[in-house]
């Protein structure tokens, strides 16, 4: 077992007066103590009444609000914050413990405002105050800003230091909180963007990956072992690339990560993935299955499936893909719950439909529909987005993080996952909704979590001022290069080349740390790829309703080539852009595929696309040139 948290920090109190000399001696004493004892607790339910499950009614959990810390302040009290979330896997072991203690109970509900976080529903809390994975525990002061960080402690020495937290703030309150709003609000000097060849950042990514990746097993460490998604899609992606390996082949690598995840990570009985492994070999798997892991994971065994042409790892994803139909797909709503948790005797399903989480799924079943040609997974995967759009998509604010969440802070993973599924549906489908929802959402996150002096766009947008470490902005490198991808594909979609110039100027902010930590940049190198990839267009021209269009769409989204985009042109509602492109229309469909200012001969319906198979292979001066472009 886990056991609970590392040390004990007092985050920033390096130089503090006398005053503060007995609260500082308090924090190194716990820090010296030994790790025992209490074990990490899963996440609570939606309501906070209901976040402990009453475990003792001294202690009235409140949700984080202006109010709860205006609270404080007003009674001179610190903030005790638990953040978990539901599929942890030590659900209730502090409600068992330390939580059911009733002098615990009495110096919480006395000294402190008990804060409960759902990392899953505040991730932006999750990412500032989050220590060392769930649950997290810290005192706060009535600012929001860190006084100590519970970890590797028995319930008693536990107990113990809330105390003497609360007795020396109370002693010592003004000194130390104007120490942590010096530290905490120190001006930071943000180095302006560094100019620097982009192309150069996947050679440099795949190297450093190479140099720590387990090649026996796959991924990255030799204890606990998480599944990283992102470096397999990269890894995969160059693969089809050699420009980009110099010398490092990264095909061994994936084969590695995917047949050890599949022999020891993924559950042969119930279907789906766990979310990590005690030891390095996948086989000491933690019991919770999460969406979007899932979802991630059934993308990448379907994209190596395409790439290695090896059916095994399709096999695998397939099953994934029917776990999740089976446990985690709300029939009424068409979409996705967030994660199914296998305890001993309990089973527990957050049936809570996330946003980002949804559009993970959606383009997960879009690569299967893709990979197999099988409609039930374009219905799925359009199923999922269509709920994202009808019940959590707000035209004025941007798309909600859950149903019920409100607009006051608002994520960048939800509009950028929903943007991409929506850009890769509309390829699969024309359906122009698709193609209108993804061009808003990219408009919205330009206007509310754009940088236009850093570049790079921010992880939260708030409505109001936000609390204490979430003032400070950050942004995240996963979710920039989903807007990289996102903004890519609305340049090729719509043909505005704005898009692809934003695309390139978001990954400026992340070269240093590219260069800096190159194994922990897959997710920018792999935009950065796609980047300098040629890319092949299908114009599939025509009359939507006409079933050869359909056809042609179809072959088009089907065509196995990893820089292909499809861009549907109907020829009544497009006229103004194919008269641009100068591509010839008739009565029936036709298909065009172009790269770098050049066209192959079009393909219409009933014709085969193995001309077009051959002609990739051939020289570019084969191809034949002209039809516009």
């Amino acid at each position: 077992m886990e056991s609970f948290y590392g040390i004990i920090k007092a985050t920033a109190l390096f130089f503090l007066p006398a005053a503060a000399a007995v609260f500082l001696a308090a924090c190194a004493h716990h820090a010296a103590m030994p790790a025992a004892g209490l074990q990490t607790l899963p996440a609570r339910p939606a309501t906070v009444s209901a976040a402990h499950g009453n475990a003792h009614p001294g202690i009235n959990w409140v949700q984080w609000s202006d109010s709860a810390f205006a609270r404080a302040r007003a009674e001179n009290k610190l903030v005790f914050i638990e953040i978990s979330s539901r599929w942890s896997a030590w659900h209730g072991q502090l409600d068992k413990s330390l939580f059911s203690d009733p002098a615990a109970a009495e110096i919480i509900e006395k000294a402190y405002i008990p804060i409960y976080v759902d990392a899953d529903r505040r991730p932006d809390i999750y990412g500032q105050y989050g220590r060392r994975g769930l649950p997290s525990l810290s005192v706060l002061n009535p600012d929001g800003y860190v006084l100590a960080v519970a970890s590797a402690m028995t319930e008693p020495e536990l107990k113990d230091l809330l105390g003497t937290l609360a007795r020396n703030y109370a002693k010592n309150k003004a000194v130390i909180d104007e120490a942590l709003k010096s530290s905490s609000e120190a001006p930071r000097r943000e180095k302006p963007p560094e100019s620097y060849p982009i192309g150069k950042l996947p050679s440099v990514s795949l190297s450093a990956i190479a140099g720590v990746w387990d090649n026996s097993y796959g991924g990255i460490g030799n204890g606990k072992k998480f599944p990283m998604p992102d470096m397999l899609d990269f890894l995969t992606y160059v693969s089809a690339h050699p420009e980009f390996w110099k010398g490092t082949d990264p095909a061994p690598l994936v084969k590695a990560a995917l047949g050890g995840m599949a022999n020891g990570l993924y559950d042969d009985a119930g279907g789906g993935f766990y979310r990590y492994s005690d030891t390095p070999d996948w086989k000491s798997p933690h019991k919770e299955k999460l969406l979007g892991l899932n979802a991630e994971l059934m993308s990448a065994y379907i994209a190596a499936s395409e790439q290695y042409k090896d059916k095994k790892y399709l096999e695998v994803g397939e099953s994934c893909a029917r776990f999740l139909d089976k446990y985690l797909l709300d029939a009424r709503e068409g979409a996705f719950m967030n994660s199914r948790s296998v305890n001993p005797g309990v089973i527990d399903t957050d049936r809570t439909l996330f946003a980002d989480e949804n559009a993970k799924a959606a383009l997960a079943f879009l690569r299967a529909y893709r990979a197999t040609g099988d409609k039930k997974y374009l219905k799925t995967a359009t199923g999922a987005l269509d709920y994202i759009i009808d019940n959590l998509y707000n035209r004025k604010r941007g798309v909600l993080h859950y149903k019920g969440a409100g607009g006051d802070v608002l994520a960048l993973s939800d509009q950028a996952l929903s943007g991409l599924a929506a850009a890769r549906a509309y390829e699969a489908t024309a359906n122009r909704k698709y193609l209108d929802f993804a061009v808003k959402v990219a408009g919205i996150c330009e206007k509310k979590f754009y940088d236009p002096k850093g570049f790079g766009y921010y992880g939260f947008w708030y409505a109001s001022r936000p609390i204490g470490l979430l003032k400070d902005k950050k942004k995240p490198q996963d979710e920039n290069a989903r807007m990289c991808e996102l903004l890519l594909a609305l340049h090729y979609l719509t043909g505005r080349d704005g898009y692809e110039s934003r695309a390139r100027e978001t990954l400026l902010p992340f070269i240093p740390a590219i260069r800096k930590y190159p194994a922990w940049s897959a997710p920018a190198a792999l935009a950065a790829a796609k980047i300098c990839s040629k890319v092949y267009e299908f114009f599939v021209t025509g009359r939507e309703s006409d079933p050869g269009f359909s056809k042609l769409l179809a072959q088009s989204y089907m065509f196995k080539c990893p820089d292909r985009v499809v861009v549907p042109l109907d020829t009544t509602i497009d006229r103004g852009r194919l008269d641009h492109l100068g591509y010839e229309t008739g009565k029936t469909p036709i298909l065009y595929v172009c790269s770098e200012n050049a066209c192959f001969p079009p393909v219409r319906p009933g014709e085969s696309m193995e001309k077009v198979r051959a002609l990739l292979k051939r020289p570019r001066q084969a191809r034949q040139e002209g039809h516009g472009k």
